[in-house]
């Protein structure tokens, strides 16, 4: 169905942003390229006409991620230029969690597309080699999480 199809754009899209993780990388290179793949996928289903500037954050509403700290959100006092040109290093914890978010009442879209909206989320540290998901142990695929929430439903009967 056309959920599975947004879950997977997103978790593309996810994955191309844990990609861009190491040390050295820009804070925003992870975002690119996570928004990259969401406004490619856009594309493809007609409803970008081009992946061209920011056009794709009509449907992705905010950032792909943010630092980890002593807050959750460990950069709410920082001024974007800043903040978003700083260079990862070794040991940083941050989030990397694309989502898009189809409206319900938008009318350019697709009816089958419309009021469905995907996040997904992880925890990451930054590593010599990328990075590492703190998550990891939890199941990302589509496949993964049927079969877990299939064998979760099981435990119940």
């Amino acid at each position: 169905p056309v959920q599975r199809q947004v879950y997977e754009l997103v978790l593309a899209a996810q994955e191309a942003g844990i990609a861009a993780l190491r040390p050295g990388a820009r804070f925003r290179d992870f975002h690119r390229a996570a928004m990259g793949v969401i406004s490619e996928g856009l594309v493809e289903w007609g409803v970008l006409k081009g992946a061209r500037g920011d056009l794709h954050r009509r449907y992705t509403l905010c950032g792909s991620g943010h630092m980890l700290g002593l807050d959750v959100h460990d950069c709410a006092t920082a001024r974007a230029e800043t903040y978003l040109d700083g260079v990862l290093e070794e040991g940083q914890v941050l989030t990397v969690e694309p989502g898009l978010y189809l409206q319900p009442d938008d009318k350019t879209l697709p009816a089958e597309l419309r009021g469905i909206g995907v996040r997904i989320e992880d925890d990451l540290v930054v590593t010599a080699e990328g990075a590492r998901l703190m998550s990891g142990a939890l199941p990302r695929t589509v496949a993964g999480i049927e079969e877990w929430m299939g064998a979760l439903l099981d435990t119940r009967s």
